[in-house]
C-alpha cells in the first residue's frame, strides 16, 4: 500500500507543478490522488510502519501513528468519491459559475454525515453500507459523465485527449469502487480491497505511456512543450511583424503629408494644408484600427449568447455580399436541409460566416465563380455548415498552418491573416469544430460543426 501513496503523491506533484493554477479540474484530480494516497498510507501505517516503529520502543510514537491511521483512513474513504464526481463535473463543464460552487457544497454534505456513522475508537469502523448509499451514485455518475464527455466531443484532437483521460481514470476508480466500497459493504471483513493497487498500477502504466507518446491531463514530455513554445514565439513574431509593417507604412504617410501641409502653409494654401492634415489623421486612425484588430482577433472570445435562427443569420450574410459577388461574376447557392435555432452569439457567428465568404470570394479567379452553402443535421444531433468554393484551393503546406494567427495564403499586404484564427476561436467557444478541406485548382470547403448541446430546436426543411 505504501507504493500507492508514493505514486499518488508523485502524480499530484506532477499535476501541481506542470498545470496552470487556475485549472480547476486538475485541482480536483489532485484532491482525488491525495485522498487515495492517504487511504493507502493509512493501511501502510497499520501493516508496515507501526510494527517497525514498535521495535525501537519510541514513547507515544506508535499511539500517534495509530491515530493518524484512523483519521487518514476516514478521510481517504469519504473524500475519494466526492473528489471524483467534482472532477468529472468540472472537467466536462456541464455546470458552471455559481451553480457549480453551490453543487460542490451540496455534494460535500454526505462526507460530514459519515462522521455519525463511523466509530473512531478503539479502531476505525466505517459503516460501508451507509457509505455505499451515496458513494455508488457518485462513482457511477462520474463515470457516465466522463464517458459522455469523450463520446460527444467533435474535435478530433480533443476527443483523443479525453479518451486518454477516460482510459487512465475510469477503470481505476471503478476498481476502487467495486473492491473497496461494494465488497466491503457486503462483507466488512473481506480482504479483497487489497486488489485495489493493481488498478492504480494499471492507471500509472497508461499515464506514463500517454505522457511520453501522446500526452494526457495536459502533460507531455518536454520535447513537445519546446515545440509549442517555439510555435508561440513564431506566432508572436508574426504579430510583431504585422504591427511593424503597418506602423512603418503609416509613419511614412504621416511624414509625407506633414511635409505637404508645411509647404502648403508656407504658400498660404490652407485648403491643401487641411487636406494633408486630414490624411495624417486618417493614417493615425489606420494604426489605431490595426492595433484594435489584432487585439480583437487574438484576445479571449467572450460570448453574448441568445437564441439564433441560423437560416436567417446565413441568409443575412449572403444578402450583405450578394451585390459585390454578382459584380465579380460569383453566384451563391444556399441549401438548408434543416431549420435550426441554436444558443450562441449571433454577432460573432455572423462574423465567422462573413469571414469565410470573403475568403471564398478572394480565392475565386474563374469567370464563373460559385459558392455553395449547405446546412444539415449530423448523426450526433448537431448541425454542420459547409461553405464550398471553386477557387484556387490551398496547398497542403499552407493547409497545416491555415488556422494560425497572422498566417495568410494571400500575398496582399493589406491582409493580416487574422480571419480564420478568429473563426476557429469563435467556433471553439461555441463548443464546435472548424475544419478545412482543399485541393489546389479545384476549391476549398470550410466546415463548421456545432454540437447537439447548442441546439434549441431543429426541423427538417421542406
Amino acid at each position: 500500500m505504501l507504493f500507492i501513496f508514493v505514486f499518488n503523491l508523485l502524480f499530484a506533484i506532477i499535476l501541481f507543478i506542470t498545470q496552470p493554477k487556475e485549472n480547476e479540474a486538475n485541482r480536483w484530480m489532485i484532491t482525488f490522488a491525495m485522498s487515495g494516497g492517504i487511504g493507502a498510507l493509512s493501511e501502510a501505517l497499520l501493516t508496515d510502519i507501526i510494527p517497525g516503529v514498535q521495535r525501537f520502543d519510541i514513547e507515544n510514537a506508535s499511539h500517534i501513528l495509530f491515530l493518524a491511521h484512523i483519521y487518514l483512513q476516514f478521510l481517504g474513504e469519504v473524500i475519494s468519491p466526492y473528489a471524483i464526481l467534482m472532477y468529472s463535473i468540472v472537467y466536462s463543464q456541464i455546470v458552471k459559475g455559481k451553480r457549480k460552487k453551490a453543487l460542490a457544497y451540496v455534494l460535500s454534505l454526505p462526507m460530514v454525515f459519515m462522521i455519525f456513522f463511523t466509530d473512531f475508537h478503539p479502531d476505525i469502523d466505517i459503516n460501508f453500507r451507509i457509505l455505499l448509499i451515496w458513494s455508488a451514485p457518485y462513482f457511477l455518475i462520474a463515470s457516465f459523465i466522463m464517458f459522455c464527455t469523450w463520446r460527444d466531443e467533435i474535435n478530433v484532437y480533443q476527443r483523443e485527449q479525453k479518451f486518454r483521460v477516460f482510459i487512465v481514470l475510469v477503470p481505476a476508480w471503478l476498481g476502487v469502487f467495486i473492491f473497496n466500497y461494494v465488497l466491503r459493504a457486503i462483507d466488512s471483513q473481506t480482504e479483497l480491497f487489497r486488489i485495489v493497487p493493481m488498478f492504480f498500477f494499471g492507471a500509472y502504466i497508461f499515464f506514463i505511456g500517454y505522457i511520453f507518446l501522446n500526452g494526457a491531463f495536459g502533460i507531455k514530455v518536454k520535447v513537445e512543450q519546446q515545440q509549442i513554445l517555439d510555435k508561440s514565439i513564431q506566432i508572436m513574431n508574426g504579430g510583431t511583424a504585422v504591427l511593424n509593417h503597418t506602423i512603418k507604412n503609416e509613419i511614412s504617410k504621416i511624414k509625407f503629408f506633414f511635409n505637404i501641409a508645411q509647404n502648403s502653409i508656407e504658400k498660404r494654401d490652407l485648403d491643401e494644408a487641411e487636406k494633408a492634415i486630414d490624411s495624417v489623421f486618417s493614417a493615425i486612425e489606420g494604426i489605431d484600427n490595426m492595433v484594435d484588430r489584432i487585439r480583437a482577433k487574438t484576445e479571449e472570445i467572450v460570448l453574448k449568447e441568445t437564441n439564433v435562427e441560423m437560416v436567417n443569420l446565413i441568409t443575412d450574410c449572403v444578402r450583405g455580399v450578394e451585390k459585390i459577388f454578382n459584380a465579380r461574376g460569383i453566384k451563391i447557392k444556399t441549401e438548408f436541409k434543416v431549420d435550426t435555432i441554436l444558443y450562441g452569439d449571433p454577432i460573432l457567428l455572423k462574423e465567422v460566416v462573413n469571414n469565410i465568404l470573403n475568403n471564398a470570394m478572394e480565392a475565386i479567379v474563374v469567370t464563373e465563380g460559385l459558392i455553395h452553402i449547405q446546412m444539415f443535421k449530423m448523426k450526433n444531433g448537431g448541425i454542420s455548415i459547409e461553405i464550398t468554393d471553386n477557387g484556387v484551393g490551398i496547398s497542403k503546406e499552407e493547409l497545416n498552418r491555415i488556422m494560425e494567427p497572422y498566417f495568410s495564403t494571400k500575398k496582399n499586404i493589406k491582409n493580416h491573416g487574422l480571419g480564420l484564427s478568429f473563426c476557429y476561436k469563435t467556433v471553439r467557444a461555441h463548443d464546435g469544430e472548424l475544419s478545412v478541406h482543399s485541393e489546389v485548382g479545384k476549391g476549398t470547403s470550410m466546415i463548421i460543426k456545432l454540437p447537439k448541446s447548442r441546439i434549441i430546436s431543429t426541423k427538417i426543411s421542406s
